[in-house]
């Protein structure tokens, strides 16, 4: 029974560690589609030599997305953090940039997320160099980098 109540304790801190760390916003979608059309809208926005700051004011903050339940469909209530991954420096590159990881892809659909199902936003010299997997993999190759599995 002590491990139940450490388990649940450990969920109830990291999550709100999460919302304290980072300013979250709940918002309500008639599907999951309408939230993902609006997230790979505000993908689309990022464009090649913009700055850091302003891909992070593209995408706003963290959100709740909540989503009712509709004949087959469960109600969805979840946090989709902006971005959800960020990869900081790669010390190993000739020079060190950033990797931001959006939501974008749902695969699994199991409620964990992972990088495959994210937009990958490359950022040197505080600028955007390119987005997208193609762009990520081709350029990891490049500079002889280990990519995500």
């Amino acid at each position: 029974m002590k491990i139940v109540h450490f388990i649940f304790f450990l969920v109830v801190f990291n999550y709100s560690n999460i919302l304290v760390s980072q300013e979250v916003f709940e918002k309500e979608y008639g599907s999951f589609e309408e939230f993902l059309n609006e997230q790979n809208n505000k993908i689309s926005k990022i464009q090649n030599d913009i700055s850091r700051e302003e891909v992070l004011k593209i995408m706003g903050s963290s959100i709740i997305v909540k989503i009712p339940e509709t004949g087959k469909i469960k109600e969805l209530n979840q946090l989709f953090k902006q971005p959800e991954f960020m990869d900081e420096k790669h010390q190993k590159a000739k020079n060190n940039f950033f990797v931001l990881w959006f939501f974008s892809t749902p695969k699994d659909q199991n409620g964990v997320i992972s990088k495959s199902e994210c937009t990958p936003i490359v950022i040197k010299n505080n600028v955007v160099i390119g987005k997208g997997q193609q762009f990520y993999f081709t350029y990891m190759k490049k500079n002889m980098l280990p990519v995500f599995k």
